[in-house]
C-alpha cells in the first residue's frame, strides 16, 4: 500500500510540472521516490484489497498536491510577485495623477474660482467713479487660502495717479481695411473723435516690435496663424501707449466714459497708479476684443513676458488643434491666465485694485460685438459647447484619465511579463550551457 500512494503521489505531484525553471533544482527533494513495484507488493495490494473496501472510512485519503511543501512554495511566490507588481502600478498611478493635477492646476483653479477673480465688479450705475470701480475690491482681495487681507498701508503723499491715455488701438493685417469692417472702424472713430488714433498692421507692428521690443521678433515671425500676431500687438501697444483697445468688428455706439474707471485726484494709493479694465466672458475668464488700460500696468508686463513661453508650449500641435492653441497662446486663455496669475502674487489686496471686470450688458450702451469670429475653425464649436459647461471638463478629464491609466497599467504588465520571459529564457540558456560544458 505504501508503494502504491508513494506511485499516486509521483504522479500527480507539482514537481512534474515545472512552473519555474529555476526552481527545479531547489525542490528535487520534495519529490517521493517510487520503485516499480514488484508481484509480492502487487499480491500484498490484491489480498488486502478487500480489507480495504471493508475499512475505507477508517484509511485516511493521502494529502492533496496542493498541500506538497512546493506548491505552497510557489503559491507564495507568485502571492509576493503580485503584492510587488500591484505596489509598483499604484504608485506610477499616483505619481501621473500629481503630474497631471500639476499641469492642469492654472486650469483647475480657474474653473473653480473664476466668479471670485473674474466676477463683473465694476458698474456704471453709480454716481461716480468710486462706485464704478470698487475701491475696495472685496471680490477679488482675497489670498489663495480665501481669507480676506488687511488693506495696504497708505502710500507716500506724493504718488499720483496714472491717467488712462486718451488712444484708440485697433489692428488689421494691412492699411487696406476689409469692406465689412469699414463702417463698424468708422463708427468708433466718430466715438472716439477726440482720441488720438492707431491702426496697427503688420507691417508697423513689426517695426514697433523690432524699435521698443526687439527680443520678441523671432517669435512674431514663427506664429503659425496671422491671429496671434493680432493678439500679441495689442499686449505690447497697451503696455506701451495703455488706452482702449478694441476689435474691429465692434460697433462703437458712444465713447466710454474712462473717468467713471479712473483714480480721483484725491486718491494717492499705490492702486490708484494703475487701472485695467477686462470684459467677463462665458465660460470663464476675460476677452481680449475689449481692453482698457493705463501704461506700464503690471498685469501687461507679465503678459508680453510670458508670450514667449506660451508660443513654446503650444507652437508643435498648432496644426492638429488650432483653435486652442490660438486661445492658449496669445489669446484669451492666455490673458486670463495672465491675469490670474497676477491676481494671486502678493500683495493680493493691491493687485486686485488694479483690476477691474465688467459685464457684457453693462458695455451694451457703449459697443455692440459683431462676433465675426473669422479665425474659428472646424474645432471651436465642440470647445465652445465644452466649454459653457463646465463640469463637463471635469467629468471628460476623470473618464480620460481612468482609460488612460488603465492602458498604461496593460502595458506595464505586458513589458513586465516580456522582461520576466527573456530573463527565464536566458537562465535556461546559460544552464544549458553549464552542463554542456561540464559534459565535455
Amino acid at each position: 500500500m505504501p508503494s502504491l500512494w508513494g506511485y499516486i503521489r509521483g504522479m500527480v505531484s507539482p514537481a512534474r510540472y515545472e512552473l519555474v525553471d529555476n526552481d527545479k533544482d531547489r525542490h528535487d527533494h520534495d519529490r517521493p521516490s517510487w520503485s516499480s513495484p514488484s508481484l509480492s507488493s502487487l499480491s500484498s495490494l490484491s489480498s488486502s484489497s478487500s480489507h480495504s473496501s471493508s475499512s475505507s472510512h477508517t484509511a485516511a485519503w493521502p494529502d492533496s498536491p496542493s498541500q506538497t511543501p512546493r506548491h505552497r512554495n510557489i503559491l507564495s511566490l507568485l502571492a509576493r510577485r503580485l503584492r510587488r507588481s500591484t505596489t509598483t502600478l499604484l504608485l506610477i498611478d499616483l505619481l501621473i495623477i500629481v503630474v497631471l493635477l500639476v499641469a492642469f492646476e492654472p486650469l483647475i483653479t480657474l474653473l473653480r474660482r473664476n466668479k471670485e477673480f473674474f466676477g463683473p465688479r465694476v458698474v456704471l450705475s453709480g454716481p461716480s467713479s468710486v462706485d464704478a470701480w470698487d475701491p475696495a475690491g472685496v471680490t477679488a482681495a482675497k489670498n489663495a487660502l480665501g481669507v480676506p487681507l488687511p488693506p495696504p498701508p497708505p502710500p507716500p503723499p506724493a504718488a499720483k495717479r496714472n491717467a488712462i491715455p486718451r488712444i484708440l488701438h485697433q489692428t488689421t493685417a494691412t492699411d487696406v481695411v476689409p469692406e465689412k469692417w469699414r463702417a463698424s472702424q468708422q463708427s468708433c472713430k466718430d466715438a472716439y473723435k477726440g482720441f488720438e488714433y492707431k491702426l496697427w498692421t503688420d507691417a508697423s507692428a513689426r517695426a514697433f516690435l523690432a524699435e521698443e521690443y526687439p527680443w520678441f521678433v523671432d517669435v512674431w515671425d514663427n506664429y503659425v496663424f496671422p491671429i496671434q500676431r493680432a493678439d500679441a500687438i495689442r499686449y505690447f501697444v497697451l503696455y506701451h501707449y495703455g488706452g482702449i483697445y478694441l476689435d474691429m468688428d465692434t460697433w462703437c455706439n458712444a465713447s466710454f466714459p474712462l473717468e467713471r474707471i479712473e483714480a480721483t485726484p484725491d486718491d494717492t494709493s499705490d492702486a490708484a497708479q494703475h487701472r485695467a479694465l477686462f470684459k467677463s466672458t462665458l465660460p470663464t475668464g476675460i476677452t481680449n476684443d475689449f481692453m482698457i488700460a493705463s501704461a506700464r500696468h503690471p498685469a501687461y508686463a507679465s503678459a508680453i513676458a510670458q508670450l514667449p513661453l506660451y508660443n513654446a508650449l503650444t507652437h508643435f500641435w498648432a496644426r492638429w488643434q488650432p483653435y486652442a492653441v490660438i486661445m492658449i497662446s496669445a489669446g484669451p486663455m492666455f490673458l486670463t491666465m495672465v491675469v490670474k496669475d497676477y491676481l494671486q502674487t502678493p500683495p493680493y489686496a493691491l493687485h486686485a485694485r488694479t483690476i477691474g471686470v465688467i459685464n457684457g450688458t453693462e458695455l451694451n450702451p457703449f459697443i455692440t460685438d459683431l462676433e465675426s469670429a473669422t479665425w474659428h475653425q472646424g474645432d471651436a464649436k465642440a470647445l465652445m459647447w465644452i466649454g459653457t459647461r463646465p463640469w463637463t471638463w471635469f467629468g471628460m478629464g476623470a473618464i480620460g484619465l481612468i482609460i488612460g491609466l488603465f492602458i498604461v497599467n496593460r502595458l506595464l504588465t505586458w513589458c513586465y511579463g516580456c522582461a520576466r520571459g527573456s530573463r527565464s529564457s536566458l537562465s535556461s540558456t546559460e544552464g544549458g550551457l553549464l552542463k554542456l560544458s561540464k559534459i565535455v
